[in-house]
């Protein structure tokens, strides 16, 4: 078993240093304790975060080492003592964390991308990618979340915004995100992009670069975006020193091709098959299929999908396609979705959102596609025609479209969703959360949702 996580303490020998490095120990052996207790999970858990919280308040740095050696901890758990999990989402899982992990510690050499950005050209130079949607969803699974909304409704920001930008906001102005190379952001398909990005670029000091996406999808589009992408080469050649080998971005890009074709293979192939997986493997996809996207580990993340789903047995029970992100936080839910063999989520258009055939010849061309055919860009009616091929590819029974809060663009299409699923088969469960803030609740108020609607399913089914 490595033991990394203790380099960056050395140089704080200090009364905090000490607790963290004690806390720090407590983790590890908590874990290859594999306590499986729910209540003692969640109660190590709720410490941890609190424990975060109190060094915030003291000593930012420390808290963001402490912060750092539990998420290494936690991709150990998910590398090697994963439980239920499959192969795939074990590998998806540690490889999420171990990313999160090089963001807090070498931000010299990580940067900032809206979830939408394609990230080949940083993987060719080796510059590490993450998004504010990914800590916000680590900070939300260490129950460190609270402290960061509050900050950032102190400082202005409404709280109908999105939790994960405000959760990020937070984090980097209370000094817990280190300041990272640059950024780089879309305008699709979040209406927070606009603000965040340019907020975080103008408190950190560091460049900023933005990919305007046009609503329209027609050939002259594709061709604004590919020069931009140009231009964003340019950019991070500038920034960062380092020059970007077209060989290698090609590969790079036809790697990312690669792993889209297999994850497309893998659903096909899943489509009369039950695997049982949790809530939280969904959302793992999505950061591998997205900002991990150009990897050799994303890649082979795909290929172990299709792995997993051929040596899958038959289907059995109720399967449903889950819409937009998910309320992971929510231990109700997990009970009825988690590793069921009643009731599975069988996808997310979160994961396969970016699913298609792009050019062969040219990498910037590929990349313009992919982000101005995606279906989140231009009319709502786009992402639901998608999420009705792919329910219908999956054989589900039911969609669950959650609203998250503050996302305007999902609760505005909510009522048109629901109306078209169900007109091609599918009934509809319109579910209201948050994905990452806990203050929200509707803990109870979800789950009763979600039972009676499983309980109509069946009766339907039956």
């Amino acid at each position: 078993m490595p033991f990394g996580f203790v380099e960056p303490l050395f140089f704080a020998f200090n009364k905090t240093a000490i607790a963290c490095i004690t806390l720090a120990i407590s983790f590890f052996k908590y874990y290859r304790k594999q306590v499986t207790k729910e209540k003692s999970v969640e109660s190590f858990v709720r410490t941890f975060g609190r424990s975060v919280d109190a060094l915030l308040q003291k000593n930012p740095k420390m808290a963001r080492i402490l912060l750092s050696i539990g998420y290494q901890m936690k991709g150990y758990q998910y590398k090697y003592f994963s439980g239920k999990m499959n192969k795939a989402n074990r590998m998806a899982a540690s490889v999420t964390s171990e990313s999160m992990v090089r963001a807090l510690r070498h931000p010299e050499n990580s940067a900032i991308l809206s979830l939408f950005t394609p990230p080949e050209m940083l993987h060719a130079v080796g510059i590490n990618p993450y998004s504010c949607e990914g800590l916000g969803c680590f900070l939300s699974g260490a129950e460190a979340e609270r402290p960061f909304f509050e900050y950032a409704e102190s400082e202005g920001l409404p709280e109908t915004f999105c939790s994960y930008h405000k959760a990020f906001i937070g984090a980097a102005e209370l000094s817990l995100m280190p300041k990272p190379l640059f950024i780089i952001s879309t305008s699709l398909a979040c209406d927070a992009n606009m603000l965040t990005f340019r907020r975080l670029s103008k408190y950190y000091g560091v460049p900023h670069f933005v990919i305007d996406i046009p609503y329209d999808q027609s050939e002259d589009d594709i061709l604004y975006v590919r020069q931009q992408l140009l231009d964003m080469k340019k950019f991070i050649e500038h920034v960062s020193g380092n020059r970007i080998d077209e060989a290698v971005l090609s590969e790079k890009v036809r790697m990312s091709q690669r792993s889209l074709d297999n994850y497309y293979e893998f659903i096909k192939e899943k489509s009369d098959k039950m695997i049982l997986s949790d809530i939280n493997s969904e959302m793992f996809s999505c950061f591998m299929l997205h900002t991990l996207l150009g990897t050799e580990k994303t890649e082979k993340f795909t290929e172990l999908s299709i792995d997993v789903a051929k040596n899958a047995p038959e289907k059995k029970g109720l399967r449903l396609l889950w819409m937009h992100t998910n309320p992971f936080w929510i231990k109700e839910l997990r009970n009825i979705t988690d590793f069921n063999e009643k009731v599975q989520i069988v996808g997310c258009d979160m994961s396969f959102e970016s699913i298609g055939k792009y050019s062969e010849s040219d990498p910037y061309r590929a990349m313009a596609e992919r982000i101005v055919l995606s279906p989140f860009n231009g009319p709502a009616t786009r992402r639901i025609d998608k999420g009705i091929e792919m329910a219908k590819m999956l054989d589900a029974d039911g969609v669950i479209w959650f609203c998250h809060w503050g996302c305007k663009h999902t609760l505005g299409a909510s009522q048109i969703a629901k109306k078209k699923f169900e007109h091609s088969g599918f009934p509809t469960l319109i579910l209201d959360g948050d994905g990452a803030d806990r203050s929200h609740g509707g803990e109870g108020q979800v789950a009763t949702r979600v039972e009676a609607f499983i309980e109509m399913l069946e009766e339907r089914k039956g």
